[in-house]
């Protein structure tokens, strides 16, 4: 819980990527002297596109852009999960989104190949074969995302259903 104020030294403005953790947090951050919030598709969608609605009306009312969003996303792996946290991002405006979940495992190699298939084939700009699975394709630092743009919130392809281990 946030109860301490934010001290702004030199010309850096505080951010507060706790006050993600419920609607209510934010506003107590920004009345402590937090000027903004990180978005994790994880943490919930609606609450990201409710707290880049309250930077819009503050940033209005402020009439300057002091209130923002980061975007983060460590541990999202290539697949459903990806796709919708970058549909998210680009719809709340956000251009750079610190990630490095994809660094940590062979792409979709603990896929079976059929489902590998159906995201490469579904999203081709999004996903590439290399390293023998499917993976992220990144160019520059930078996802080509245009495929995204779909019905049924960037699901061009599904998850295997049937192969996915029951958790006890």
């Amino acid at each position: 819980m946030i109860s301490l104020p934010a001290i702004a030294t030199t010309a850096t403005v505080p951010s507060r990527k706790r006050a993600r953790k419920e609607l209510g947090a934010f506003p107590r951050a920004r009345d402590l002297g937090y000027a903004g919030v990180s978005s994790k598709c994880c943490k919930g969608l609606y609450k990201s596109i409710f707290n880049a609605a309250r930077c819009a009306h503050w940033n209005g009312e402020a009439d300057a852009p002091r209130y923002f969003m980061t975007g983060e996303d460590l541990t999202t792996q290539a697949g459903l999960a990806v796709q919708q946290d970058l549909a998210l991002v680009n719809l709340i405006g956000i251009k750079h989104v610190e990630r490095n979940g994809h660094h940590y495992v062979n792409g979709m190699a603990g896929l079976p190949t059929a489902e590998q298939t159906m995201f490469l084939t579904g999203h081709p700009d999004l996903y590439e074969h290399e390293y023998g699975a499917v993976r992220l394709k990144i160019r520059a630092g930078q996802f080509s995302i245009g495929s995204l743009a779909a019905p049924g919130f960037a699901s061009g392809a599904y998850p295997d259903w049937e192969t996915l281990k029951r958790i006890a």
